[in-house]
């Protein structure tokens, strides 16, 4: 990884550079051209271009790297092949070299990882945007998953961040333009700042833990906390599937239903019961486990939801999905927007359309196909509505986004959940 921000720099201005040249090319190879070869360039013009800046951002790691696996869920905003490249980097980040990563291990513990484990695997289990996993075994013969943070990440952020709004322009997408997508630059330096410090997660995982411990469904790391400290986080290792793995096995109908409900039950406890949302909401973050149990991990990204935030929501789903009286209701009493804003009447209907969109199905007591692509396109379309209306209340957003997350996690199990039965065990305090 490039460290210095001079070299940070001209990797970016490099894939930028190419990505000026490849498209001026495109655009005199369109002159005279028939629509369909137009629309041919274009694709071709496209795709070599997400793969110029997936490979860019892949490498530099940090505040890029993460930019772009947020970029990777702007589907209302980016053309396919853009989605498409960037969505490989939430599978897993290009590994550093294990020599770098030991001598870091080394700086940050003060000792070697052969000193502190009974046996530790050089090559990484995963590779992120922050750090990479290494697989271990504890002197007493537990288990481990090791993340050790990359070198100079905390020092690259700034620059990184700086240099990403420069060369966001040069692939055409400047704030005018593409509003969300520098709104999500704006989340990656709100979230890296948290997410550095592997002593945050830790506590987190603790919380999340105990919070979590009456339910034999759900496991959650145990961390090791004399193995762990602000930039190496050690945690009990579970054993299980990432989604692309369970879905390969071809898993029944039954099984992907029975699991998309635990997974809507659990994120409607955190959301309305427990005032604390697991709020990352990429594939990556969850293992299968045998006997249909779900593991959480990475807690680097944790939200907080007031009394008044859950009663708010909680007030949602009491709501018919047709009673727009009642929704307008709500939004004054929890102050959504002003009676002079210049975009209230924008931002009233989209909230109304997400809310008949979404509410349904939670007063329906049949299953919910969330197989449907039609139904996810258009949550996903409007959540861009609300980024570029400023609809960006961070806990708003965090609820929104996990949510939809969760329901493209659905839609690629094909599941199909009884959302009503699941949402009214939660609707009352």
């Amino acid at each position: 990884m490039a460290s210095s921000r001079v070299a940070r720099l001209a990797r970016l201005s490099a894939a930028g550079a190419q990505v000026a040249s490849r498209t001026a090319l495109g655009r005199l190879r369109k002159v005279g051209a028939s629509d369909a070869r137009r629309a041919r360039v274009d694709a071709a013009t496209d795709e070599a271009n997400a793969k110029t800046l997936t490979e860019a951002l892949g490498a530099l790691k940090g505040a890029a790297l993460k930019l772009g696996q947020l970029l990777a869920l702007q589907s209302h905003s980016l053309p396919r092949a853009y989605t498409h490249a960037l969505s490989s980097l939430h599978a897993e980040a290009p590994p550093m070299h294990g020599t770098l990563m030991r001598m870091q291990f080394h700086r940050e513990m003060g000792r070697y990882p052969e000193e502190l484990f009974a046996s530790y695997e050089t090559e990484p289990m995963a590779a992120a945007s922050l750090g990479q996993v290494h697989g271990a075994v504890t002197r007493s013969g537990e288990r481990v998953a090791v993340k050790v943070q990359y070198p100079g990440i905390e020092r690259s952020i700034a620059s990184d961040l700086a240099n990403l709004r420069g060369t966001l322009e040069t692939f055409s997408l400047s704030r005018r333009r593409a509003p969300d997508v520098w709104n999500a630059v704006d989340e990656v330096e709100e979230r890296l700042a948290a997410e550095v410090d592997y002593r945050r997660e830790a506590d987190s995982a603790e919380l999340f833990r105990k919070l979590l411990a009456g339910r034999d469904d759900v496991a959650v790391p145990r961390v090791h906390r004399e193995l762990s400290s602000r930039r190496v986080l050690t945690l009990e290792r579970l054993d299980g599937d990432h989604l692309a793995a369970f879905l390969k096995r071809r898993p029944s109908q039954d099984e992907r239903d029975a699991l998309a409900t635990q997974l809507l039950d659990l994120f409607f406890l955190e959301t309305l019961r427990l005032g604390l949302l697991h709020a990352d909401p990429h594939p990556g973050n969850f293992l299968f486990l045998p006997g249909g149990r779900i593991g959480l991990l990475d807690f680097g990204c944790v939200k907080g939801f007031d009394a008044a935030i859950r009663e708010h929501h909680r007030a949602v789903y009491h709501v018919a999905p047709g009673d727009t009286a009642a929704l307008l209701a709500l939004h004054e009493r929890f102050a959504f927007y002003t009676a002079d804003d210049p975009r209230r009447d924008a931002k009233r209907d989209a909230l109304l359309d997400m809310e008949r969109l979404d509410l349904a199905k939670y007063h329906d007591a049949r299953p919910f196909d969330f197989g449907d692509a039609a139904h996810l396109r258009s949550l996903t379309s409007i959540m861009g509505t609300f980024l570029k209306l400023g609809l960006t209340t961070p806990s708003f957003v965090y609820y929104v986004r996990a949510k939809l997350g969760l329901y493209g996690l659905f839609h690629q199990m094909k599941a199909r959940v009884r959302c009503q039965d699941v949402v009214a065990r939660y609707l009352e305090d």
